[in-house]
């Protein structure tokens, strides 16, 4: 989730005093079955390519394998970025992908793009409704189910205690030491400057447009108290307001 605000890009859950904006997961269900056909047109094209955000995704999902976990598939978006194995015991890509959302309306236009694209017949997809801050655990267990964990813009909309929350709960489905959680995140700026206007604007963005994602998470901090958690590398985009981060459990 992206959002447009006066003089920067903003979005993401706050450092400083918003924890409590954070919505519901019932009313993240609800907002983004309203958004669902319109999302492609906020989150997508000139304006995410222009901030290296396309980018980002292709070199971060590129490196996606075997059996991969997406939290908050939306609209698909991520998609056409994945590289799909070439045979169903390879390990050169994807060999089956689990998409993962709070809502069936987002849900219903990934599938709709699934169509057209060229997967190959032994990729197994499955969709799943589900809410990332509790449910992956109980579902899938935790002792490592996945060889990817992948979330892109989400966890600004779950609030501080829900991202980080969603984080144990990517740890615990991720194969240990092998697996690997890949992560495009709203953050909190490294210029100074943009912090500061995040951290005034966030609540009021959130609100008028940012479909409850505020925009100063600190996603490097949540990391790095998510016991079990490590941090292979992470690279800034436009002065910090995006970050990428792969991550392993160790």
């Amino acid at each position: 989730n992206i959002i447009i605000a006066p003089a920067i890009i903003a979005s993401s859950s706050t450092m400083i005093s918003s924890p409590s904006i954070a919505i519901s997961s019932k009313e993240a269900e609800m907002s983004y079955d309203s958004y669902a056909s319109s999302y492609d047109q906020l989150d997508g094209g000139s304006v995410a390519d222009s901030l290296g955000i396309e980018e980002a995704r292709f070199k971060l999902l590129n490196m996606a394998k075997g059996k991969v976990l997406e939290i908050g598939v939306g609209t698909g978006l991520n998609l056409s970025k994945y590289k799909f194995a070439s045979s169903v015991d390879a390990t050169d890509g994807v060999t089956a992908l689990t998409l993962l959302d709070i809502s069936e309306g987002m849900m219903s236009e990934a599938k709709a793009k699934l169509v057209e694209l060229k997967i190959p017949s032994f990729v197994e997809i499955n969709f799943v409704k589900a809410d990332a801050t509790n449910d992956l655990s109980r579902i899938f267990g935790n002792d490592g189910y996945f060889d990817t964990v992948v979330d892109t813009f989400s966890l600004c909309v779950m609030g501080n205690a829900g991202a980080k929350d969603c984080l144990a709960q990517m740890r615990d489905v991720v194969k240990k030491d092998t697996g690997r959680i890949l992560l495009i995140e709203n953050t909190r700026s490294s210029n100074s400057f943009l912090g500061t206007y995040q951290d005034l604007t966030a609540g009021v963005a959130a609100k008028i447009g940012g479909k409850g994602c505020i925009s100063n998470q600190d996603v490097t901090s949540f990391l790095k108290i998510t016991k079990g958690l490590q941090i292979l590398s992470e690279e800034e985009f436009a002065a910090g307001v995006f970050r990428s981060f792969v991550c392993k459990r160790v």
